[in-house]
């Protein structure tokens, strides 16, 4: 404001600052209110009512209804703004020089949900106009306000950012660079970003991490990133105590992006708004053996293992990556042609043999322990609870911790990362049509409702390759071919969700 008063204080802890608005060759006076017990944020230019905010409900006469608080200064430069608690990122100063006044700017996130029938909700990052002051102690205090009020520094430890720069040919570091880099400088939360220079880093840095420091990991990436995370976080010393302390979060820029689908971080945007939302809950981790009595050899699983159909469509099209998720629609037509088998004894443990409130903490193998220990590990006859599926022949074999392998896919609608079991989908010897509806069914989510798939949670798995041409794909990644074991680790980690 050209006044130059002091900020007023408010009754419910806030303030209330003088600021204009410069818009084009005009400016408009107005007032800005930092409430901080009802964490909100509004604008109102001079002689506006503080209830007319924008976004606070419908225009049923309009076409695109509420504008969800998304400031637009086109022929209505007299509205006032209000951006509510839950959606506020922060304030940034500008860059000014002598001859201008000082300034800031508001970030904040709107929703936006797709009209399409089961469309689901994104949100979309918006920054305000500059805010001018007359002083830079002024728009200091106002910066810090609006901080305060967002909450965000207060809230949480530290951010630690890790950038894969290769992800989606360069996305991963732009959206690091222009998203992610001005919205936690605006949240004045502490945070760092360290971008990757060579595989098994993330691994590295998660392995490392001072939790004591820091309290979300976000992986700008795909799952392979991901998946390198995870196993510098549960290969430490302290997992089984401390990897609830560290939640992870991811900002999709991969071929796949299966973790962040089945989380509701549909895109860069949504998965930053998801950070800053900080709501947090349990991931499940299996642990995944080849030799049960070797630790080093231990591996960790947060998405699917699969073999056959999917891994081979996973494995074979590496090469496509540049491709995105169209090399996915080109491997599931290559294989619905091929129409291969692949022979496997498989067993397991119904997630029905784990009792309420068991298996949750630790990283104790008991399941496997029994099968490993019993008959030098065979999987021909199992010590119960251990049972054998009865075929040998697959096209489909998914083991899924999460709902979707990609963004185009529901293969396990009925599984979610805390839901203490992993989806075990599967399909013997199929024609032609019949492979083209299990696509289907993979890709609409009635895997759960089709009568050529078999479909069921269990707790622990043992998988036997009986086929020369055998594959396994572990969360996208090849792990060598040989009799492996598997079991859940309930609520081993957490994750930030925005669902």
């Amino acid at each position: 404001g050209e006044r130059g008063r002091k900020p007023a204080p408010m009754a419910s802890g806030g303030a209330v600052f003088e600021a204009g608005v410069t818009l084009g060759s005009s400016r408009v006076e107005g007032t800005l209110s930092v409430d901080l017990e009802a964490g909100s944020v509004g604008w109102y230019p001079l002689g506006a009512r503080q209830g007319d905010a924008i976004g606070l409900h419908d225009d049923d006469d309009s076409d695109s209804g509420s504008c969800g608080g998304c400031l637009t200064w086109e022929g209505a430069p007299s509205l006032p703004l209000e951006i509510r608690g839950g959606d506020l990122v922060g304030a940034s100063p500008c860059p000014s020089d002598a001859k201008t006044y000082p300034s800031f700017k508001v970030f904040y996130f709107v929703e936006e949900v797709s009209k399409r029938r089961g469309g689901r909700s994104r949100r979309r990052l918006k920054v305000t106009d500059e805010f001018l002051c007359t002083n830079t102690g002024l728009c200091e205090e106002c910066v810090d306000k609006i901080r305060e009020c967002a909450g965000h520094a207060r809230s949480r430890k530290g951010v630690m950012v890790v950038v894969n720069p290769v992800s989606g040919a360069g996305r991963g570091l732009r959206a690091a660079r222009e998203l992610l880099g001005p919205c936690l400088e605006a949240s004045g939360a502490k945070h760092d970003v360290t971008v990757t220079r060579e595989p098994g880093e993330a691994q590295t840095i998660a392995a490392s991490l001072d939790i004591d420091a820091y309290d979300t990991l976000v992986v700008v990436g795909g799952d392979g990133t991901m998946h390198e995370a995870l196993q510098g976080l549960c290969g430490r010393p302290d997992a089984d105590r401390r990897a609830a302390d560290l939640a992870f979060a991811v900002v999709p820029t991969g071929s796949g992006n299966g973790f962040a689908a089945s989380i509701g971080a549909l895109d860069a945007e949504t998965a930053a708004w998801g950070i800053f939302r900080n709501a947090r809950r349990p991931l499940d981790v299996c642990s995944v053996v080849q030799d049960p009595w070797n630790g080093a050899d231990r591996k960790f699983m947060f998405l699917t293992l699969t073999f056959g159909f999917i891994s081979d469509l996973d494995l074979d099209t590496e090469s496509l990556r540049f491709l995105g998720q169209a090399r996915f629609t080109l491997g599931a037509v290559y294989q619905m042609l091929a129409g291969r088998t692949t022979d496997a004894r498989v067993a397991y443990v119904s997630s029905g043999e784990v009792s309420e409130g068991e298996g949750g903490g630790g990283l104790g193998l008991r399941f496997v322990g029994g099968i490993a220990s019993s008959q030098g590990g065979s999987l021909k006859d199992p010590p119960p609870p251990w049972r054998v599926l009865d075929q040998e022949k697959f096209q489909l074999f998914v083991l899924s911790n999460v709902p979707c392998m990609s963004m185009g896919d529901r293969v396990a609608p009925t599984q979610d990362p805390s839901s203490g079991s992993l989806s075990m989908v599967t399909t013997g010897r199929n024609g032609r049509l019949k492979n083209i509806a299990m696509f289907d069914a993979v890709e609409d989510g009635t895997t759960a409702d089709c009568d050529i798939i078999s479909y069921q949670d269990v707790a622990a798995f043992a998988v036997e390759p009986l086929s020369d041409r055998f594959q396994f794909s572990l969360d996208g990644e090849r792990i060598p071919t040989r009799t492996l074991y598997g079991e859940i680790h309930r609520g081993l980690g957490r994750f930030l969700t925005c669902l």
